[in-house]
């Protein structure tokens, strides 16, 4: 089958474009992009009119909490990915913040394993960045990177220990591994209200 959306702005940040355009879509596959308010697809087996609208790479959530694993009656990582799909998301990061935590090889082959079999978006799993998200103890980033974790991070809950962020950092920065940190200190933000 072939589709052909015409009438759209086109807008792609990698390469700067934004401009009227057109483009063709065999198979599930851009093959094709036109440019010009007239631009055109005559011989597709399917045109759809844009109407002006945005058409643009999907839009990435670095940070989705799922209800899966621990929580599926509230989510699940299909009912997720659905979600993002209808909000133009079309990959997302999952928080290790389920429970159990992401903080070991066999809950992130869990999420990797699940995802691939019911998910309709790209999903990525983050590790933990502290064993049980408790910011005590760094988890095992080596092996959660060797076993697919995008990135690292304790999600909502900063990591208050000075020295096991320090050491995490740099370990992940010795393995090219990515570190996303919450930039909070409880100790000063208290009830979480603006103060001085």
């Amino acid at each position: 089958m072939s589709l052909a959306i015409v009438n759209a702005r086109l807008l792609d940040p990698a390469t700067e474009l934004d401009s009227p355009g057109a483009i063709f879509i065999e198979k599930g596959k851009i093959k094709e992009i036109r440019l010009g308010e007239e631009a055109t697809f005559p011989d597709a087996k399917e045109t759809r009119d844009a109407g002006g609208l945005c058409l643009a790479p999907g839009l990435i959530d670095l940070r989705v909490k799922t209800g899966e694993p621990g929580a599926e009656h509230k989510e699940t990582l299909e009912t997720a990915s659905r979600a993002a799909l209808a909000g133009g998301i079309t990959s997302f990061v999952v928080m290790p913040s389920t429970r159990p935590v992401i903080d070991d090889v066999a809950l992130l082959q869990f999420i990797s394993d699940r995802a691939r079999k019911t998910a309709k978006a790209r999903v990525y799993a983050a590790g933990a960045l502290t064993v049980g998200l408790a910011g005590e103890a760094m988890a095992e980033l080596g092996l959660l990177a060797e076993a697919g974790a995008i990135l690292f991070t304790n999600g909502d809950i900063p990591v208050a220990n000075a020295q096991v962020m320090k050491r995490a950092m740099a370990y992940a920065a010795a393995n090219g591994a990515l570190v996303m940190s919450r930039p909070d200190e409880r100790a000063l933000t208290g009830s979480g209200v603006m103060n001085a």
